[in-house]
């Protein structure tokens, strides 16, 4: 349970620390920084204690979400909101083996995936709010 508050908590400093930061950073910067920063957290756990096979995978999957902040970044914003959601099911994956056997700390999946989906959705939120913002203007 600690582990959800405290992602709940971390969620929320985020969204704080990334609304500061909106005043010298684009919104799609900071969400795809994010979103890049989070992909690649797995492939450090994977390189301790967990086979190739495991690396491959983990290693696989931050190089397909960097793509997506990339391609997000310059295409469709939506696509970074999205990634990092996607990333929050991906830390579930992971509770306790579940589909995926990387050697993480027991608390990282269900905490990491509650900033995830919490700052996916906020984000989700802000696109939508800009883009009817700049619809409304034209």
């Amino acid at each position: 349970m600690m582990e959800i508050i405290s992602g709940i908590g971390v969620a929320i400093l985020i969204i704080v620390i990334s609304r500061a930061l909106s005043g010298y950073f684009t919104t799609k910067l900071i969400a795809a920084a994010i979103l890049v920063a989070i992909a690649f957290i797995y492939v450090g756990f994977s390189l301790k204690n967990n086979p190739v096979s495991m690396i491959i995978l983990e290693s696989g999957m931050a190089l397909i979400l960097f793509f997506v902040a990339i391609i997000g970044y310059t295409r469709n914003v939506f696509l970074i909101a999205s990634g990092i959601i996607f990333h929050g099911v991906w830390d579930i994956f992971h509770h306790q083996g579940l589909f995926i056997s990387t050697d993480v700390p027991e608390f990282w999946p269900p905490f990491c995936s509650i900033i995830d989906i919490i700052d996916g959705l906020y984000f989700l939120i802000i696109f939508k709010i800009e883009r009817n913002t700049l619809v409304a203007l034209k």
